[in-house]
């Protein structure tokens, strides 16, 4: 069979150009450190690639989400553990209360510093987190609670009508009446029993002397006759200077429509594949005893209207509250602590899983550089062969002089 010259030099340049496109290609996986450059390299193992990819993906947003749960759950610890602290020097006031030794100027003393550590407790029910309020169940940008301080004393909130007020003008020493929010009319419930104090006329009256008042209910017995007075709004009592009622409340967190929310609702995080954990504690779950039904803020009110009133056997009943309460924290403490150990093993084992996932991605996808360089050199000189082997059999003829 004859071969031309033109027919042997295209066969010899065909073959130096393949081995220069392997050269080349080789250069790109050294320099890239991938041994798949594009899919046709190797479809079956580009496709597994991809797939480890979205693994690794994913592997990387579950560590995002159990980081910041730990992180949120971490912060409930410390706002529990506080709590507990608080919980355990109420008990011990209430303890310290219930000697029938002590004077009613000292308990009177000693309820000072549990209306302190009660207002200490709604700040830390009221903890946030990233600006999400982390005992409100869903309603995260909504406080759980809140204290209302009236200042009706002033004339601006005479004009937008907040005054609080009571209407026992048609009544006698002795009935009882309930006291009222004048902004919307609503029942003043929940009173810190150190901030509560009334004035007629600017005639200030005194508590147990001239009155008595449920801080639970809201609801005030008179028991002087200068207090049966109609303070409602549109009356002339109901004015600043007139009938003055200054305390501070404790209310449900509202919304902006001015509704209040319950803090009911569990947030999650997903930290596997399918696999959603909740990270919240709920105030309510937090703070009031499942089995009594005892909860913070009534115990610690009518524990501290008990130190007021001078009533030994309420301050006795305050223990058994406080201790149901303290239970009810130690539970809520010790499910958050399971959870922060869940997330800590799932973090673990998605170290695990992004390092064997990642392990087994290299292997399809990355250039073995030793061996590539070897094989760089093998086909280099190849190469050099074939242009020495080219450079005798293209030989000059006079087409290359013309």
């Amino acid at each position: 069979m004859r071969i031309t010259v033109q027919e042997l030099n295209r066969q010899v340049l065909h073959v130096i150009n393949d081995r220069n496109y392997d050269m080349s290609k080789l250069q790109q996986q050294i320099a890239t450190g991938k041994r798949l450059l594009k899919p046709s390299d190797d479809p079956v193992d580009v496709a597994n690639t991809l797939k480890l990819e979205t693994k690794l993906k994913e592997n990387v947003q579950f560590k995002k989400n159990i980081n910041d749960g730990v992180s949120y759950m971490n912060v409930t610890s410390t706002a529990l553990d506080s709590m507990n602290t608080l919980m355990q020097r109420a008990r011990e006031l209430a303890v310290q209360g219930s000697n029938d030794t002590l004077s009613a100027n000292e308990r009177a003393y000693l309820n000072r510093e549990t209306s302190q550590l009660f207002r200490q407790m709604i700040a830390l029910v009221n903890t946030e987190y990233k600006g999400d309020f982390i005992f409100s169940g869903t309603h995260t940008k909504t406080a759980p609670y809140e204290i209302y301080e009236s200042q009706n004393l002033t004339a601006q909130n005479y004009i937008n009508g907040e005054m609080a007020y009571f209407n026992a003008g048609a009544m006698a020493v002795g009935s009882t009446v309930q006291l009222f929010n004048g902004f919307d009319n609503t029942v003043i419930r929940n009173i810190i029993p150190d901030s509560f104090s009334l004035s007629v006329a600017g005639v200030n009256y005194v508590e147990n002397t001239d009155y008595t008042i449920d801080y639970t209910s809201g609801e005030m017995t008179i028991l002087n006759a200068a207090l049966l007075v109609d303070a409602t709004p549109g009356t002339a009592n109901y004015a600043p200077g007139q009938v003055a009622i200054s305390f501070e409340s404790i209310n449900s967190g509202r919304d902006i429509y001015g509704n209040s929310i319950s803090n009911w609702g569990e947030i999650y995080r997903e930290i596997e594949s399918g696999i959603t954990m909740p990270i919240n504690i709920n105030a309510d779950e937090m703070t009031r005893d499942a089995k009594t039904g005892y909860d913070m803020i009534g115990t610690m009110i009518r524990f501290g209207q008990n130190l007021v009133q001078n009533n030994q056997p309420g301050i006795e009943n305050a223990i058994d509250e406080i201790d149901a309460v303290f239970s009810a924290m130690l539970s809520a403490q010790s499910i958050n602590g399971a959870r922060i150990n869940r997330f800590e093993t799932t973090l673990d084992r998605n170290e695990s899983n992004y390092i064997s996932t990642s392990e087994i991605q290299s292997q399809l996808a990355d250039t073995d550089l030793a061996d590539a360089v070897m094989q760089y050199a093998t086909m280099e000189n190849v190469y050099n062969a074939a242009l020495r082997t080219a450079a005798k059999i293209i030989q000059p003829s006079l087409v290359n002089y013309l």
